[in-house]
């Protein structure tokens, strides 16, 4: 057991060294603020106060984790051999740099509750961020934080137990379009073939109608060979269908059609699943409550999994909501236009409400990598590039990879087999 001094318990510290040994470690913890009980112990322990009591392993605490509410934080970034880190401490201070106080400020998404630039969308920008402006967003800092503070710590008392970097790797198939031609109204069949005929898609126009006529296979209908493929690898996945009525962005199927109802009912049966929330329930929680009812009542079970479709989070109200409807496990939490690490880790973490000053039962998974983004880069071989990096810090720091995938990336269109190969390959090569 490890034992942490604080001259103050509060929720933020709670949390932060909560997380953060029962991630990084297989010890306990015990928190207190009686000097007494900190002296008397024999075991491994360190003090996280503004000045050092005698000769222990000393952090020099930051304001912020004693402080209620958000305010603007004076942040400057130094680095700490040669990874990026802030809120500095004095030579007292047994490490450089406050990195419990730096964890909180990125796991509880603190700079996204104070004004911030946004996308068209009102999403939160990259460029934008702390990660974004100091070049480290694609770097599991937190992580890397973790291993530098227990490689001093383990100095002082090597039976802390460190847990090993294992492989983890999963993805999530983002479903927010079941279908590319079938199953779609003749009203909607005819508007959208219309375009592709005035635009002089051809070869598309065709397409539809071949699909339309069965004598050709949906395009996206690859659901089968998705399970098929986690099968082979021993890779955990997860299938999140939209389940919302068509609209400007949520263009998806009728929930209403027969044929989507059971490939739902099917998927079900092999792999987990669970619901993409829709474009416009962000703004309409009302919308939200009835896509849940409406798709347990499908899979007969209750929704454990969400993701926000487009990623359009407003903090903390979504969370707030996912939390209150009862959703386990978010995956939703990544940069829109960016590989990387939005709070700084892969690990997954509980919610830490600002507003409330207290934690969630809700377990944020942070997305790594996502179709579009790796698309963006243009080349899949670019894109693999970047994925075996996201691999490397997995090796290293035990980071978790969760890659989020469109049901586009198994389409056995000519257009797309460079991207299916590379995204095979990838899972294939991944020693789990």
């Amino acid at each position: 057991m490890i034992l942490i001094y604080t001259h103050q318990l509060n929720a933020r510290i709670r949390y932060v060294f909560t997380h953060f040994f029962e991630t990084y470690t297989n010890n306990s913890i015990q928190i207190t603020n009686v000097l007494e009980t900190f002296i008397a112990h024999n075991g491994p322990k360190f003090s996280y106060t503004n000045q050092k009591l005698g000769n222990e392993f000393f952090v020099q605490a930051n304001a912020l984790l004693f402080e209620q509410g958000v305010k603007e934080q004076d942040i400057k970034i130094s680095r700490w051999q040669t990874t990026p880190v802030f809120f500095s401490c004095d030579k007292e201070s047994s490490i450089p740099y406050d990195i419990f106080a730096a964890t909180f400020y990125l796991l509880a998404r603190y700079e996204e509750h104070i004004p911030h630039l946004k996308d068209d969308m009102n999403r939160f920008y990259t460029s934008g961020s702390l990660a974004g402006k100091h070049k480290f967003a694609n770097k599991p800092v937190v992580d890397i934080w973790a291993r530098q503070f227990l490689d001093c710590f383990t100095e002082f008392f090597p039976e802390i137990l460190v847990k090993p970097p294992t492989r983890r790797l999963q993805t999530i198939l983002e479903v927010p379009e079941a279908f590319a031609y079938k199953s779609k109204s003749m009203l909607r069949t005819l508007v959208e073939s219309g375009f592709d005929f005035f635009n002089l898609r051809f070869v598309k126009l065709f397409e539809r109608f071949a699909v339309r006529l069965s004598f050709r296979p949906d395009p996206y209908d690859i659901y089968k060979s998705w399970i098929a493929l986690h099968q082979k690898t021993n890779i955990p996945t997860k299938v999140m269908f939209m389940f919302a009525q068509p609209s400007a962005h949520d263009r998806n199927i009728s929930i209403f059609k027969h044929r989507f109802l059971e490939k739902i009912k099917d998927v079900a049966d092999y792999v987990s699943t669970s619901l993409l929330a829709s474009y416009q329930s962000t703004d309409q929680p009302q919308l939200l409550q009835i896509e849940v009812n409406r798709l347990s009542e499908i899979i007969h079970h209750p929704l454990k999994d969400i993701r926000q479709y487009l990623v359009r989070l407003r903090f903390p109200t979504t969370y707030d909501q996912f939390a209150k409807l009862g959703f386990a496990n978010d995956y939703s939490l990544q940069f829109v236009d960016y590989l990387g690490y939005r709070a700084g880790t892969g690990f997954p973490f509980q919610f830490y409400n600002l507003s409330k000053e207290q934690r969630s039962n809700l377990f944020i998974h942070p997305v790594v990598a996502h179709e579009a983004i790796l698309r963006a880069n243009r080349s899949p071989r670019k894109a693999r590039r970047l994925l075996e990096q996201c691999k490397t810090y997995n090796s290293e720091y035990g980071t978790p990879l969760t890659l989020v995938l469109t049901n586009t990336i198994m389409d056995e269109r000519m257009k797309n087999k460079a991207w299916k190969r590379m995204f095979t390959e990838f899972l294939e090569s991944y020693d789990q």
